[in-house]
């Protein structure tokens, strides 16, 4: 199952957008990893993956990791259910005004169990000013933000998945290919 946004998941509208704009910029449209401080990223290829459901929260808080189990060089996909309900371009989707986000006490802890991604079905973890400083932030201690992951609605909670990224030099995102390692549905 791919976890990733494919060109034919993406209206139109916004690749013609994309094609009108310098490539780092394009970069950040779909399913990508956000390396504004064009650090050189190096991940494995196979993850220890886990979902946390977080539907029907506005505030995505440092309890929510209460009674589960981090791993270290994990990635931690949390699921708002944005993507599936509203569709990857649409005005509701991109309209960060009173969607979910993730505090930065939140971040500090994921960050204190060295994981290695956090990813979310947003198009951020935080929203306006607050976006690329956080990605900047995290980015600072050796992990990365992931965005715009799509299928969450079809896999367990735990699982291991591949990774397939290329970086272009000067990018400010890397668009990234994930792929669970079994047949994972629900």
């Amino acid at each position: 199952m791919n976890l990733h946004l494919k060109e034919f998941n993406i209206p139109k509208e916004i690749l013609k957008w994309g094609d009108s704009k310098p490539a780092h910029q394009r970069q950040h449209i779909g399913t990508h990893i956000d390396c504004y401080n064009l650090s050189t990223i190096e991940l494995p290829s196979e993850i220890d993956v886990k979902v946390i459901d977080v539907r029907n929260l506005d505030i995505i808080d440092v309890d929510i990791l209460d009674k589960i189990s981090i791993e270290e060089e994990s990635f931690i996909i949390f699921r708002t259910g944005y993507l599936e309900k509203y569709g990857y371009g649409s005005e509701k989707y991109f309209n960060t005004e009173g969607s979910p986000y993730l505090t930065n006490e939140l971040v500090d802890k994921l960050l204190d169990f060295k994981v290695k991604l956090i990813g979310i079905d947003l198009s951020g973890i935080q929203h306006g000013k607050d976006h690329v400083i956080i990605d900047k932030y995290i980015e600072s201690k050796g992990a990365y933000v992931v965005e715009n992951i799509c299928n969450l609605d079809k896999v367990d909670s735990d699982f291991k998945a591949s990774l397939n990224w290329i970086q272009s030099e000067g990018a400010t995102a890397i668009k990234v290919e994930i792929e669970t390692k079994s047949s994972v549905n629900k």
